[in-house]
């Protein structure tokens, strides 16, 4: 196997990776709350994502310091089975550890532009993420944000009018507001990220790529490599 960076760990299983993970957020955000009084978490779609929700949803913290936000959201009805929202409530945020004024959704509902306007106004409070989780595509997307793809610069919120994937309309977090944490964590999982990986590692502009946080991991199991 060849060299990987530094800040790439490479775990047996996706499920290693989503226990570690939901071991890893317990004790971050204990180190914030003691610290800051607070925690505040950029959530990511995906399976091994959202396994590691479901993992909390069985532990005991200090859940209402907590606050939850979205890396993007389809442009779907407020409760179809195919947002992030929607999946984020049924693995972890159904069972009311955390007061629903600390989860932010993404207004997807009301359409592309009203739901960045809105989402662009609520994050205009919050100067730094204490952590952002993000997955890959094969394509080497993560969030809403797609190779070959423009978006507006010095905007915290974008729209992508035009994914790949249906929903065509999506709202995403932008590159510097994803950038703009104390720790990133990427999440690459399953055989069917190989080409991304390769493309990533080869050097290739990717999405992906473009997220930094102060501290950054990329957390990868073998079947991705």
């Amino acid at each position: 196997m060849q060299k990987l960076p530094d800040n790439w760990t490479v775990f047996d299983t996706a499920e290693q990776v989503a226990q570690t993970l939901a071991n890893t957020l317990l004790e971050l955000a204990e180190e914030a709350i003691a610290t800051r009084g607070e925690f505040l978490l950029v959530t990511a779609g995906g399976t091994t994502p959202q396994r590691c929700y479901e993992i909390l949803s069985t532990k005991d913290a200090d859940w209402k310091n907590w606050h939850i936000y979205m890396g993007d959201e389809r442009c779907l009805p407020a409760e179809d089975a195919e947002r992030n929202s929607v999946s984020l409530k049924q693995a972890w945020l159904f069972f009311g550890k955390i007061p629903s004024g600390h989860i932010h959704f993404i207004p997807a509902e009301l359409g592309a532009e009203l739901a960045a306007t809105s989402y662009q106004k609520m994050l205009a409070e919050v100067k730094r993420f204490d952590v952002v989780l993000l997955g890959m595509g094969e394509d080497g997307h993560t969030a809403s944000l797609f190779p070959r793809h423009v978006y507006p610069g010095g905007k915290a919120v974008v729209i992508e009018h035009d994914s790949p994937k249906p929903p065509a309309e999506r709202v995403s977090l932008s590159f510097q507001a994803l950038s703009q944490s104390r720790y990133v964590f990427k999440l690459i999982t399953g055989k069917n990220k190989r080409d991304a990986v390769q493309q990533w590692l080869s050097g290739e502009s990717l999405p992906i790529q473009r997220i930094t946080g102060e501290q950054t991991q990329v957390w990868i199991d073998h079947s991705a490599l």
